[in-house]
């Protein structure tokens, strides 16, 4: 009995509380259905940071919105500032939805319950609050892909004008600029891939145009237990200039990656001007497959992990293709053009290029001058127009100012973080410099460099990069960046 009266006469806040933790405990024991909702809760210090920023300045009684609220989390740390009458929630758990009451009506038991349940409700916060204007939107929306956001409960309505993969969580951030008004602030949990997926665009284009990034926080490793997911706050004020730009949010997430500032001087063309960039894609990758053997006499198939810059390493590293292992990786070319269905991608293919791996600690290309390898997906083909433009293009991929660049601008893209991932469309898109004598200079190194080997290749690439850093006026920083990234296996410790 006297345990039971200690428990009855404890803090109702503190219980409630503890119902919300054995809530979450439970759906963490549930890990398939954890994944299935997108339900990761927000650490405490996150909340705090959230709110810091995002309800700056609202007097009490300013109504704030967690439109995915759980158990409570944020509702309860809002409340605490705004009072319990003037937050509002919603979610499609209705245990936590029940949670996030009980932890309301604890820290203001003045409250109506029937208010309470007014406030936070069990619905999809897509669309409960249509028509509503709040003071600001917080919180840590679901992160689901295309493939389960039905399990959402999302209505084509809330995703009309967004890319068919935009995650659930970005679709919340773009709903939201909706439900709040002039001076509105909206601040919610994302996936790092919202500062440069392709299909999260429209998301960033809405917030460009409808106000400005004012704070950021972003963490290079995972703060939320049991996923890997990077995360990222984009505080949004409705109103606020100057505009984010939609191509650059990854440049707001660089200083958190150890990214050096790269500010490229006006630039005097793209890749694309000089040359065609191609992405190949499960056709070929597939289509290949009958064709590889073992074979270091052959037509080499080249995968990303045997691109380094400036060098291949196809026939003395082993690889792997389609889960099988290789040695040297060769197509049989004459069974293919035998065959017919890739006959003429392998012409197309087996020209002048540069090869380049999609993505790796730096970007990662070398020049197939005879036009004898064949790329594998997810190699990227960059075909010159004039052959002569061959190791001036190696150069831009050696170019400090340009991989920082990429990786700032391309930033959450990649598998693993801070790794530098380029599309083809974006590799088209790298700028070209404007010190046209630095640039030639910086070719001719890049040409012995891969012709180079041992110590002498790595000093002529240290000494490219030094060049391309001043062909696009960059800094000792950036060099420094991409030095140690791209040459930590190569230099000696004193260097």
């Amino acid at each position: 009995m006297q345990g039971g009266d200690q428990s009855a006469r404890a803090d109702p806040r503190e219980r409630t509380a503890a119902a919300a933790r054995a809530h979450e405990q439970g759906l963490a024991v549930q890990r398939e259905e954890r994944r299935r909702r997108g339900a990761f809760y927000t650490p405490p210090e996150l909340v705090e940071w959230v709110l810091d920023r995002a309800l700056a300045g609202l007097p009490a009684g300013a109504p704030v919105l967690d439109p995915a609220c759980g158990a409570g989390h944020f509702l309860v740390a809002a409340a605490r500032r705004v009072g319990v009458a003037a937050v509002h929630g919603s979610d499609l758990d209705a245990e936590a939805v029940a949670i996030a009451r009980e932890r309301l009506a604890a820290e203001d038991p003045s409250v109506p319950p029937e208010q309470i349940a007014a406030q936070v409700v069990v619905a999809d916060g897509l669309e409960a609050w249509a028509g509503r204007r709040f003071a600001a939107v917080v919180g840590n929306p679901p992160f689901l892909g295309q493939l389960r956001r039905r399990t959402a409960g999302q209505s084509e309505g809330s995703r009309r004008g967004l890319g068919a993969y935009t995650d659930t969580s970005a679709v919340f951030l773009h709903r939201c600029l909706d439900l709040v008004g002039d001076d509105g602030v909206v601040a919610l949990v994302q996936p790092l891939s919202v500062l440069a997926a392709r299909d999260a665009g429209p998301v960033r284009a809405a917030v460009a145009e409808r106000g400005a990034i004012t704070d950021f926080w972003c963490s290079p490793r995972p703060v939320f237990d049991g996923t890997p997911v990077l995360t990222c706050v984009p505080v949004v004020r409705v109103g606020a200039g100057p505009a984010t730009d939609p191509d650059d949010w990854g440049a707001l997430a660089a200083p958190s990656f150890g990214i050096p500032d790269t500010h490229l001087p006006a630039r005097s063309g793209v890749v694309g001007d000089l040359a065609t960039c191609t992405a190949d894609f499960r056709d070929q990758y597939y289509g290949l497959v009958p064709f590889v053997h073992d074979d270091p006499a052959g037509t080499p198939l080249v995968t990303s992990g045997l691109i380094d810059p400036a060098e291949l390493r196809w026939g003395s590293a082993p690889t792997r293709f389609a889960r099988q292992p290789y040695d040297a990786p060769s197509v049989d070319l004459a069974a293919l053009r035998a065959d017919g269905r890739l006959a003429g991608w392998a012409d197309a293919r087996l020209v002048p290029k540069l090869l380049v791996a999609a993505q790796g600690r730096v970007v990662e290309a070398v020049v197939d001058e005879a036009g004898a390898w064949l790329p594998s997906v997810p190699v990227l083909s960059v075909v010159p127009h004039d052959p002569a433009d061959l190791w001036r293009l190696l150069a831009v991929t050696l170019a400090p100012p340009v991989v920082a660049h990429a990786a700032a601008r391309y930033l959450g893209t990649g598998l693993t973080p801070g790794s530098v991932k380029v599309s083809a469309r974006q590799l088209a898109a790298l700028p070209l410099p404007a010190d046209g004598t630095a640039w030639a200079e910086g070719a001719g190194l890049a040409q012995r460099a891969q012709r180079a080997a041992g110590a002498d290749r790595t000093e002529l690439l240290l000494e490219t990069a030094r060049v391309m850093t001043a062909a696009y006026r960059g800094s000792r920083e950036v060099l420094a960046w991409w030095s140690h990234r791209g040459l930590a296996t190569q230099l000696p410790e004193s260097s």
